[in-house]
């Protein structure tokens, strides 16, 4: 609705979903993990801009900017509305104001203490209502040109609604049939009833006349006009008993033209925004009646056809979840990957990889970034629609309790262990190369990928678990670092793993556990890089979690206490600037590469 020269929106949906210039993000400064707006947008923002909220401050009724971090928005704003209307309003009118100062078009509005806050939706929809037309009017507008609130919930959505109307004006109620109302009448002598009919409904001029005696009540009914509030029908016979027949059939003809259809709540809520756009735009269009029963179901009630459109239009989104369900569990199966154009692989996304996998692939695919290409799966190869480019495809097979990663070739449950001599000409060994390059002059000869089935499920089972513990900003710390090895050490690493068993071979400096340096120049010395009978030395590229980590010291065999029961991941020679990470948990590191250099 227009209020003075921009548009107010009131959206039923998903914060997440928009992408306007200003975000407004509803949170009390101190929990952000609870399921919520707040939880939605930072877990899309990113752990850096959570903390910066952490231990923030903001004065009542002011607001505490952030960048966006990865959320499709120029700023986003935080406040907090301490279940106070009056704070809200405030901070309502100050969104408006600070949108204009930071030159924002649009910002996108949540309803403020009506989810966590547990506020009454009609006193928040007054208070922030109020606050957005005071500071609209308040500020001559220059920049600022769409304001959009944002409803999850469909109880608030109508509060949002009424009281818009209430303050507004508009046509934004929704609308549906409802029965006819008979009210006698007296016209020259002769008996006459008048029925209205409430709803969106053209109004009708009525007609001394006679209703012929084979009327099509149903024709009638049907072709009921559709642009006022009420429609009214005179109906005018010779007896009482003629007019209470017409308006009885009347009545029924209109009746024969309604239905009633019932919804499961998990039907409505499993829409998603745009379905659920189309839901609410046929409910308004077609006048129907949307709402929630006593047992919580969704009845939907209004003229049948409407009804069956809106019938039809769950029915998709029913389909739609289906084969949506039936797309990601294949995808936890088997995962196709197309060579991106910078040469590192990347998945295809889900109804793509449904479609690759079916064999379904005569349109073409499109990837995630939205190229399209046609496909050759004899050759294992995609076309670029646009430039004519070739590139390769390729097909991983998951094992139930681990994706494969997507750099690896495929395996089969019987490949336990693949050892992949890479192409010099690849992304991934220049890559590699380079990282080994940068602090080692010598000559590289071979580098190899490492592919062990179960020793990268221990290490991600292990990522997971420092992950969950750690929390978002520092997780599990995963790291590239270098080990210099023996030809008689190698084989053993790549079938078992680095074994702590063989500290203190080398050194025992900061603990007794597997040693890994930042920079490559450390492990090619050839105290750790032994050289072989010609020469050449080796050297793994180990992923490796280093998650909290401490000084250490020469007699640990542990890492120390860090908050009990919970001990430090790992330990380093300098905490400020590590040159040289130990841990002490056998999963805890993989060997990711092996290079071979002279």
């Amino acid at each position: 609705m227009p209020v003075d020269g921009i548009e107010l929106h009131l959206v039923f949906g998903d914060i997440t979903n928009e992408t306007t210039e200003a975000i407004v993000n509803t949170t009390d400064f101190k929990d952000f993990q609870t399921a919520g707006v707040c939880k939605d947008i930072l877990t899309k923002a990113g752990p850096q801009i959570q903390a910066q909220l952490t231990g923030a401050r903001a004065a009542s009724g002011q607001i505490f900017k952030t960048p966006p971090g990865g959320f499709p928005c120029k700023t986003i704003m935080h406040v907090c509305g301490e279940r106070n209307p009056d704070v809200i309003k405030t901070l309502a009118k100050e969104i408006v104001v600070q949108c204009e100062h930071g030159c924002y078009r649009s910002v996108a509005i949540p309803a403020i203490c009506a989810g966590q806050g547990s506020l009454d939706p009609n006193v928040v929809a007054k208070s922030i209502l109020e606050g957005v037309k005071e500071g609209v009017q308040g500020a001559n507008l220059q920049h600022l040109k769409n304001i959009r609130i944002i409803l999850l919930k469909i109880n608030v959505f109508l509060a949002f609604k009424a009281t818009s109307k209430q303050m507004f004006g508009g046509n934004t109620q929704l609308t549906a049939p409802a029965p006819l109302v008979l009210t006698s009448v007296t016209t020259r002598g002769r008996s006459a009833t008048s029925i209205r009919h409430s709803g969106s409904t053209r109004s009708s001029r009525s007609h001394s006349l006679p209703l012929p005696v084979a009327l099509d009540f149903s024709s009638l009914v049907t072709s009921l006009p559709d642009t006022e509030s009420t429609a009214a029908f005179l109906v005018i016979g010779h007896t009482n008993n003629d007019v209470s027949n017409a308006c009885r059939d009347l009545q029924q003809a209109y009746k024969d033209q309604c239905s009633t259809h019932t919804f499961f709540p998990d039907e409505i809520e499993r829409l998603t925004q745009e379905e659920m756009d189309q839901l609410l735009s046929k409910v308004n269009s077609l006048h129907l009646q949307i709402a929630q029963n006593s047992s919580e179901e969704w009845e939907v009630e209004g003229q049948r056809n409407g009804v069956n459109e809106v019938v039809r239009l769950i029915q998709d989104a029913l389909r739609r979840q289906v084969r949506e369900k039936d797309q990601t569990f294949l995808f936890s199966q088997v995962t196709w990957c197309i060579l991106g154009p910078r040469g590192i692989w990347q998945k295809v996304p889900k109804d793509v990889n449904y479609k690759l996998e079916k064999r379904d692939v005569k349109d073409g695919i499109e990837d995630a970034q939205a190229v399209k290409w046609t496909v050759d799966l004899q050759k294992m190869e995609a076309t670029s629609c646009d430039s004519g480019q070739v590139t390769a495809l390729k097909r991983l097979e998951n094992p139930s309790d681990l994706s494969l990663p997507i750099y690896w070739d495929n395996m089969s449950q019987s490949d336990l262990l693949k050892v992949i001599v890479l192409d010099p000409s690849s992304t991934e060994y220049k890559t590699v190369k380079m990282g080994f390059k940068r602090t080692v002059r010598k000559t590289v000869l071979k580098i190899e990928r490492i592919q062990n089935m179960n020793l990268r499920r221990l290490y991600e089972a292990r990522k997971k678990e420092l992950e969950n513990r750690n929390g978002l900003i520092v997780g599990a710390g995963e790291k590239i670092l270098y080990h210099g090895t023996s030809e008689a050490s190698c084989s053993s690493i790549m079938k078992s793993n680095f074994n702590r068993n063989f500290a203190g071979q080398n050194a025992t400096v900061y603990g007794h556990g597997t040693y890994f340096a930042v920079n490559a120049s450390y492990s090619a010395h050839p105290t750790y890089a032994i050289p072989a009978a010609d020469e050449t030395q080796l050297m793994f590229v180990a992923r490796v979690l280093t998650g909290y980590y401490a000084k250490g010291q020469g007699d640990m065999r542990t890492p120390p206490e860090r908050v009990a029961p919970d001990l430090y991941d790992s330990v380093v020679d300098d905490t400020q600037n590590p040159s040289m990470f130990v841990v002490f948990h056998d999963c805890q590191a993989y060997p990711d590469y092996l290079i071979t250099f002279k």
